[in-house]
């Protein structure tokens, strides 16, 4: 899932000038010009090139230029619907950023729940992002949430995982997601398999797991529980660890293994 001009607007070409390039392969920089045309890279050339030729010409002397940086585990999901620009990733050259990390994500959950998911993992106030996320939280599926992502000024790119305490509550409620004696039904595991298969099918790029009782919910429902994702039994596991396998798609499991 990308930033993307809504509008349909071709970028500008756009010239980095004798920059100081580091491509990332642990080689010494080399002063290079880079061209982008569309938002990609289209020529790094050792010669300087004709400056009439792009729409805006960056001075990058005396300066490094690299590849951005992945953000490879962020909790940037309640943030995005305040400040989606994201600007304290995007100034340290963070070029994409990842969420929905260690089963927290805010996808099939209603805003309640999302709340008391997030605010005392990510120490947030519970009130405030429950009143921000009442007011703005209108999607439930992953192609809702998919849609409403592509329309936010977003800074970095932003790709997604679905977090399996947000499946789980999304499809057994709050209480029974955090019940140790509740086991879903076969049904009720199907279900979760179908919404991981749409939010595969929306380009997420896989689940993520918890079975760390370390970090605890928020609100007065299950205040202090651990996440619901730690509740699950390895049935449930296995079942969406294959839909993820048949998928080659990704699990971000965070493990401990006296815990199961």
């Amino acid at each position: 899932m990308n930033a993307t001009d809504s509008t349909g607007t071709p970028s500008p070409r756009v010239l980095i000038s004798r920059g100081l390039v580091f491509d990332g392969g642990g080689a010494a920089g080399v002063v290079r010009d880079i061209a982008i045309a569309d938002g990609v890279v289209i020529n790094v050339s050792a010669q300087q090139l004709n400056p009439g030729s792009f729409d805006e010409v960056i001075d990058a002397a005396g300066k490094w230029v690299m590849p951005g940086f992945l953000e490879t585990h962020s909790h940037y999901d309640a943030e995005i619907v305040t400040a989606p620009g994201l600007p304290e990733s995007v100034r340290h050259g963070v070029t994409t950023v990842v969420t929905g990390n260690c089963s927290l994500s805010m996808v099939t959950v209603d805003a309640d729940d999302s709340a008391d998911l997030f605010a005392r993992v990510e120490a947030i106030p519970h009130s405030g992002i429950k009143a921000i996320l009442q007011e703005s939280k209108t999607w439930t599926t992953p192609r809702e949430y998919r849609r409403w992502l592509q329309q936010q000024p977003l800074g970095p790119n932003v790709a997604a995982m679905l977090g399996h305490s947000d499946l789980r509550v999304g499809v057994l409620g709050l209480e029974a997601a955090t019940n140790k004696h509740f086991q879903p039904s076969d049904s009720q595991i199907a279900a979760m398999e179908r919404i991981l298969d749409d939010a595969l099918d929306e380009g997420f790029l896989g689940l993520s797991t918890m079975t760390t009782r370390r970090d605890k919910l928020a609100g007065d429902r299950a205040w202090a529980q651990p996440l619901p994702s730690t509740f699950a039994r390895w049935r449930e596991y296995r079942r969406l660890h294959k839909r993820l396998r048949r998928r080659a798609a990704s699990c971000r499991a965070l493990q401990t293994p006296r815990h199961r």
